[in-house]
């Protein structure tokens, strides 16, 4: 046995214990800041939209993260592999029904999503660059002041982000294009490919980075919702009965008898955790970077954020596969293979060979844009463990070794090297999930306290509210909104 697949026996071990705790911790305080908030995320849907949408030309003669390429960046990270890839995934391992807790999850999730972006805001820094940094580290240290605590979960978010996501996004769009175009033995050119684009973005700095996802995350995100509902049209007919097995297999009866129903909701969350990232403090590393007058406006953002990525893009990315037949039978045996690939097989379906290379160009975009994305936040973790023009060179340098390595293995690589890459990813997904949402409940009523301040002034009639420390009832460690 080989030392990796030694070490994804004990990953293996590790992930399905952490995840026994994660799941308690998301869902349970995810409750928890629905009720609090008042079930925001659905009824002011409206708001966080609007606000999402509205900051277009933001940022365009400003140096600093606008609001809306902030919302981009956050965005590119959760519209990835596990968008197409991981609802395949979900799906094979817990069937329709799976779909059906993602979207139970998304909403919890969304509640959590407010509350760690919001806090990463009001606890952010600016460095030495002139950008704001922030994050679970950040409010971690400043907020419960302990800085052994920051350090380690900044080394666990660059270890799960910075490590593990950044192989399963390379891993995953190297191994679609060298399906798409027979590259099997020529993973290198791929590899090399994702790698220097990755560099010139990433030695370009952060700036460039949001221009970047600002611009390419709105297209490529509207391109795949147009391309998906095109692929569900041709298959129209089938439509009512995939709604029908999402309800009907995640509420099943027989399944809670014969112990199924625990599978598809532990593989509902992971995927859906996955794919929107809710809770894990990632996207609330990017949150902080944006230049906003109050850190609720941030926070309604990005939580509107898991709803597009789970209740839109998942859900087309589902029907694409359970329209293929009207049975589940019948799906299972037109699609075939492995679930990552139910969606490619149902394009290739529907548009022969063309259908196959259209959906892994998507998968490639969506994976560069989430590594471009977790980038970010190792950076931002980096320099809080260190501000220095060497400790990021070398998360620079490292990102981009671990992008090529696991772009290189593609589809001729080791099948245990690309097990542990995925073992690896979820057992620190799981960790960090953990960790970050048990600090935030910890600092949950500093969210609080600033959301009823958001809300105050938007009664009073003022449109931008604008925040400063002293409504918090402790502003120790608050030291940008003075």
């Amino acid at each position: 046995m080989s030392l990796i697949e030694t070490a994804d026996e004990y990953f293996c071990i590790a992930n399905s214990y952490f995840w026994g705790i994660t799941f308690v911790f998301l869902i349970g305080l995810g409750l928890v800041f629905t009720f609090k908030l008042k079930g925001l995320q659905l009824l002011k849907i409206k708001e966080t939209s609007t606000l999402a949408l509205s900051g277009v030309s933001e940022g365009k003669e400003n140096k600093r993260i606008s609001s809306f390429e902030a919302f981009c960046i956050g965005m590119g990270a959760r519209i990835g592999v596990g968008n197409i890839a991981g609802v395949g995934a979900a799906i094979a391992a817990g069937g329709p029904g799976a779909i059906f807790w993602m979207w139970i999850f998304a909403i919890i999730g969304s509640a959590s999503s407010f509350m760690e972006s919001t806090l990463a805001q009001i606890y952010k820094e600016k460095k030495e660059d002139g950008h704001y940094y922030g994050g679970p580290a950040y409010y971690a240290s400043k907020g419960l002041k302990s800085k052994a605590l920051g350090v380690v979960v900044a080394l666990l978010m660059i270890l799960t982000f910075g490590v593990g996501f950044i192989a399963v996004q390379a891993n995953a769009a190297s191994s679609n294009l060298c399906n798409a175009f027979q590259f099997d033995n020529n993973n290198y050119v791929f590899a090399a490919i994702i790698a220097i684009v990755a560099a010139i973005l990433i030695f370009k700095g952060l700036k460039l980075i949001a221009a970047f996802a600002s611009k390419v995350v709105p297209i490529m995100a509207v391109a795949w919702i147009v391309f998906a509902i095109i692929m569900i049209c041709m298959n129209i007919g089938n439509v009512p009965n995939a709604f029908y097995m999402i309800f009907a297999n995640g509420l099943a009866i027989d399944s809670v008898i014969g112990g199924g129903l625990g599978i598809m909701v532990v593989n509902g969350l992971k995927r859906g955790v996955f794919s929107n990232e809710a809770g894990l403090g990632s996207v609330a590393n990017v949150a902080a970077s944006a230049d906003v007058k109050h850190p609720v406006k941030q926070g309604l953002i990005q939580s509107f954020g898991v709803l597009v990525d789970t209740l839109l893009v998942c859900t087309l990315s589902a029907l694409v596969i359970l329209t293929v037949s009207d049975s589940w039978t019948g799906i299972v045996g037109n699609l075939g293979g492995s679930g990552k690939v139910f969606v490619s097989n149902a394009a290739n379906i529907a548009f022969d060979e063309v259908g196959k290379i259209i959906v892994a160009l998507f998968l490639c975009v969506f994976a560069f844009t989430s590594l471009i994305g977790y980038y970010t936040m190792s950076e931002s973790n980096a320099r809080f463990i260190k501000d220095d023009k060497k400790v990021i060179l070398c998360v620079k340098a490292l990102v981009i070794i671990i992008a090529f390595w696991a772009a290189a293995q593609g589809i001729g690589g080791s099948p245990a090297e690309i097990t542990f890459m995925d073992d690896f990813s979820d057992t620190f997904m799981a960790l960090m999930g953990a960790v970050n949402i048990f600090i935030v409940a910890l600092l949950s009523r500093q969210v609080f306290a600033a959301y009823a301040d958001y809300r105050a002034q938007k009664k009073a009639g003022i449109e931008e509210p604008e925040f400063h420390r002293s409504v918090l009832d402790n502003a120790d460690g608050v030291t940008e909104w003075e």
